[in-house]
């Protein structure tokens, strides 16, 4: 073992004893003697000794404690030399350990901590969390419960089964932080760091932090005398590296042909594998882990590290070799804005009720941005005219632009004139490979020619069976590493919403999706981003909180999303407007899920009732202290995806300046007033659909008996609401809707559209029939013939 890796393994053990203590396993001792302990115990019950050194993390992590003539005592009786190391190399890594734990905890509110306490929500912090195992998988492959936080008075923790869990795993898994992780972050994410009341933040994510900040401290040379004399809360011995994808809708959906979910679905793999190899490109060459990335999701990656002229120097190398890699490969349309910042200690979290981790963030978002409107400054030449043999020619399935001699046979075709070039071809061959992988693996050669495909810096291998050898092995979908994984392999828990609809050839085509629908033949598109979320995470005040924040909401997407589709959390979400029943294999393909937004495909009546049942499990996911706004879209199955994507797009924007939490149903007509939203609010439309979709729509494609054959009189009210579009003053849709309802003996059905409304008047509202359309345009869809 060396030094760093005694750093950073010291990190991710110094508060291994709060669980412990709140267990009582070693009876009333503080969390720090009896994280000692159990440290001590697995050594014996293991045989494996680096337990007793990691013991004296939990030892001595306070200022009280660290007192190093205790120290040196505890180290006659474990013998640092037989790891390697010396006595000033564990002291310097004890204090460097200690005063990261104080930066990667310096949000906490003063309070008296009680072991009872449950870890509040990140995103509403008056509900708390049941304790329990964090887990990807369950029937058909995802979660079988939703993790939701409750009104803390009803959470009960017993930290006695996850204590004896942790105990087992660590015995099990092989010394490396690699490994650790994962074992730490299933069974302490839903873990209180601190229980004093109102603590939001896991303390998995505490943990996680306090090893990244402990690195970063010794690669920028801290030492036990610069703790002491606080010099690395003073002086500027970090970086926060900070990398933002733009042009990422332009990449995903820019492309037509055969095959085109596949390709799809494909492209935004490959787009987040690139992300990945970037990331792990900067951990490798400044020598930090896993830990040190607070988070990496939707095209964007935050990482903290050490500040030395050498960090400073290999990230130059970075980033120019990126963009390079980029522009050459994609003709400008992806780009990667890096940046970074210098920080001092002090500024990753508050002081004197001051948030400098803000400040500090604040500054660095500055500085990307100008990276941004430098778009490709940083490559020379790159409006020189290309040098190479032969004409150009553009890929007819991504538009690039490549030499006539490089495109080749598209693989999606039948046509054996049809042509793209490399790496649609690449893609298209990963895009058959996908659903059956397991993974990937990133390695800098090359392991075969099937179905690879390459990043910046590395090959992007699909794994399917086998040893999986190579520098790192992303597995999808699971936190327990593979048995014959070799021992030099980085072990990278991979999560991604991967539901599709299976259909003939693999993934199901746009056609399946269509005659899959109920009533019209259409495709659904569905769009939506968390609101807000950017300003949420601006306000973070310290690294830990912003790894709990982002990690959580990236779950929602990349892991319960998929339980959502299976039709699982029934109970929290409660009976939302749909139209069939729905199925055990639902005809919908995920495009993209991750971070704080997703792109959906299929059947349109399962997209239109699927929306509701996502916003209903995010509302209940974040204790409903955030909301989520979402565009629907019903196409041809032969519009083009670009088209499509184009469409939701804008209509979720409308959505987003009407207010947020609301979604765009259907495209409506309505008058140029202000108050006449297009899209609704949840809520809303969930009435609207009570009180008229339930009136006149039987279910399985059928209207209502009084309204079988009466089709007609649904259209004509969309014809009266036309006229009170063209004229919301006047009211003669309101005495033609009277007359045609009452000549139908049906005046009763809808009381509200009959009359006019005179307070909406007086209150400036709309009058009822403006916002009937997004129900009865849905209804005549799904009993269409």
């Amino acid at each position: 073992m060396d030094f760093y890796e005694l750093v950073a393994l010291g990190g991710l053990f110094h508060d291994i004893g709060k669980p412990v203590q709140r267990a009582g396993k070693y009876g009333k001792e503080n969390h720090s003697l009896q994280g000692y302990r159990f440290l001590f115990e697995l050594a014996r019950e293991t045989g494996k000794p680096e337990f007793e050194l990691m013991a004296l993390f939990s030892r001595f992590h306070h200022a009280g404690d660290m007192n190093d003539g205790e120290i040196r005592k505890e180290m006659e009786r474990i013998k640092p030399a037989r790891f390697g190391l010396t006595e000033e190399e564990v002291i310097n890594a004890l204090w460097i350990v200690y005063e990261a734990d104080n930066f990667s905890s310096s949000e906490r509110e003063e309070g008296q901590p009680q072991a009872s306490r449950p870890l509040r929500s990140v995103f509403n912090e008056k509900m708390a969390y049941q304790l329990r195992e964090l887990e990807f998988k369950g029937i058909n492959d995802s979660p079988d419960e939703l993790p939701h936080p409750l009104p803390p008075e009803e959470v009960r923790v017993d930290y006695r089964k996850t204590v004896e869990g942790l105990a087992r795993e660590l015995s099990r898994v092989p010394f490396k932080v690699d490994r650790l992780l994962p074992v730490l972050e299933k069974y302490l994410t839903f873990v209180s760091s601190f229980t004093a009341e109102n603590n939001v933040i896991s303390l998995y994510d505490h943990m996680k932090m306090t090893s990244a900040i402990a690195l970063a401290m010794a690669r920028a040379n801290c030492t036990a005398g610069d703790v002491k004399a606080g010099r690395c809360r003073r002086e500027k011995r970090f970086l926060l590296i900070e990398g933002d994808f733009s042009g990422i809708q332009d990449f995903i959906y820019g492309v037509s042909g055969k095959g085109t979910l596949k390709y799809l679905r494909a492209r935004s793999a490959y787009l987040e594998l690139i992300g990945w190899d970037v990331v792990l490109e900067i951990l490798t060459r400044l020598g930090l882990t896993r830990a040190n990335v607070v988070f990496n999701a939707g095209g964007h990656f935050l990482i903290v590290a050490q500040n030395t002229e050498e960090a400073r120097r290999e990230l130059e190398k970075i980033r120019l070799r990126v963009s390079e890699w980029l522009y050459r490969n994609f003709d400008g349309k992806l780009y990667l804005a890096l940046e970074w910042e210098e920080v001092a200690g002090r500024e990753l979290g508050k002081e004197g009720g001051k948030n400098l981790f803000k400040e500090a963030r604040t500054r660095l978002k500055s500085r990307l941005n100008t990276r941004k409107l430098r778009r490709f400054g940083e490559v020379e030449g790159i409006f020189e005219a290309p040098k190479g043999p032969g004409r150009l020619e553009e890929c007819p399935v991504c538009g690039r632009e490549v030499p006539e001699s490089e495109l080749e046979h598209f693989s999606y075709s039948d046509d054996p004139e049809a042509k793209a070039c490399k790496r649609c071809n690449e893609l298209a061959k990963l895009g058959e490979k996908l659903p059956k992988l397991k993974g990937f693996i990133l390695d800098k050669k090359a392991h075969g020619e099937e179905g690879i495909t390459t990043g910046p810096f590395r090959y992007l291998i699909p794994h399917e069976k086998g040893n999986p050898v190579g520098e790192f092995l992303l597995l999808k979908n699971t936190l327990d590493a593979p048995k014959d994984i070799p021992e030099d392999t980085v072990f990278i828990p991979y999560p991604v919403a991967d539901y599709y609809k299976e259909g003939e050839t693999g993934v199901a085509t746009f056609e399946e999706l269509a005659d899959a629908s109920s009533g019209t033949k259409r495709i659904g598109v569905l769009k939506g981003d968390v609101d807000n979320l950017g300003e949420f995470f601006k306000n973070m005040d310290s690294l830990s909180k912003l790894a709990t924040a982002s990690r959580f909401m990236d779950y929602f997407f990349k892991v319960y999303l998929k339980g959502v589709i299976h039709g699982k959390y029934g109970d929290l979400i409660g009976e939302v407007p749909s139209l069939k029943p729905w199925p055990d294999k639902p005809d919908i393909v995920v495009v993209y899920a991750g971070g704080d937004d997703f792109f959906i495909v299929g059947s349109w009546n399962q997209v239109f009732e699927l929306a509701f049942r996502i916003r209903e499990a995010f509302k209940a996911y974040t204790g409903d202290g955030r909301t989520v706004s979402m565009a629907l879209g019903y196409f041809d199955e032969k519009t083009p995806i670009y088209r499509m994507a184009d469409v939701v797009s804008e209509r979720l924007n409308v959505a987003k300046d009407e207010g947020r939490n609301r979604v765009y149903i259907i495209e409506r007509t309505r008058p140029e007033m202000d108050n006449h939203p297009a899209s609704y609010t949840w809520d809303e439309y969930k009435e609207l659909w009570k009180n008229y979709a339930r009136k006149v729509y039987a279910g399985d494609g059928k209207l209502v008996k009084d309204l079988e054959g009466k089709k007609a009189l649904l259209w004509r009210i969309l014809q009266f609401r036309e006229l009170y579009v063209r004229d919301p003053s006047s009211v003669r849709w309101a005495y033609l809707t009277a007359y045609l309802l009452g000549r139908h003996k049906l005046g009763g059905l809808f009381p509200k559209l009959v009359g006019i409304d005179v307070r909406a008047i007086k209150e400036g509202r709309p009058q009822e029939i403006y916002f009937v359309d997004g129900v009865f345009k849905v209804v005549l869809m799904a009993v269409r013939r």
